[in-house]
């Protein structure tokens, strides 16, 4: 009687001997492996992504990628007397005066360290504190709108509408009282200013739109 030749198996090595459910099993498990290792490929590239992302947000830098516009000389309101842009020692206050309350150019100080305790320009943003025209200046320079208000009593709901138009990052935003102002609330910006008895945020965003960013060094991050 013939012997009868066994089929040459075309299973690899590590599979023999198994049976087919197992065999079944196997592949699933590899596709499950291979599944996580991509899903862990794809959330890592995810995450670093958004490392970069946030970095490029806060990270302070001092110069732009994009040309300064360079001073707006036109709008809708009239350019304030040019009182020059001059840096002075910063022991001490101007000993001139200024054209404009709150003054939109002339002699400002340059430091990091100034008689009021903040640097001049002041790193942008809201303060309680009364700053004087010689910090307020230099913010001007590098192409911020100021904000500031004079109220004979507490006037929160002025405060607050001012400081609702200013957005989360406030890069060339600053925001200050000013005692002394011929209105309850007067917005600056190089060589420009605007003032009003009550929050009109209309005109305040076409302000903003025309005269932000303009003035002889218009920068987005402060060196201090």
């Amino acid at each position: 009687m013939a012997e009868t030749k066994r089929k040459a198996t075309t299973r690899p090595v590590n599979r023999r001997g198994m049976t087919k459910g197992q065999i079944r099993e196997e592949r699933r498990t590899r596709s499950r492996a291979r599944a996580r290792r991509k899903r862990i490929l794809i959330g890592s590239a995810g995450l670093l992504f958004a490392i970069v992302f946030i970095a490029a947000l806060v990270v302070p830098r001092n110069t732009q990628t994009t040309p300064i516009p360079g001073v707006n000389t036109g709008g809708h309101i009239a350019l304030d007397v040019n009182d020059g842009d001059d840096h002075i020692d910063a022991t001490g206050p101007y000993d001139g005066t200024y054209s404009v309350v709150p003054a939109t150019s002339g002699p400002h100080w340059a430091s990091a360290s100034t008689p009021v305790g903040v640097s001049a320009p002041a790193r942008w943003g809201r303060y309680e504190a009364v700053l004087p025209d010689e910090v307020l200046i230099h913010n001007l320079v590098h192409g911020g709108i100021g904000f500031h208000y004079d109220c004979e009593e507490v006037c929160p709901e002025i405060v607050k509408a001012l400081d609702d138009i200013i957005p989360l990052n406030p890069s060339q935003y600053l925001m200050a009282p000013y005692p002394g102002l011929p209105s309850k609330i007067a917005i600056t910006s190089w060589r420009h200013h605007l003032y009003l008895d009550e929050v009109d945020t209309d005109q305040i965003l076409l302000f903003i739109d025309e005269y932000q960013n303009r003035g002889p060094e218009s920068v987005l991050y402060n060196e201090y």
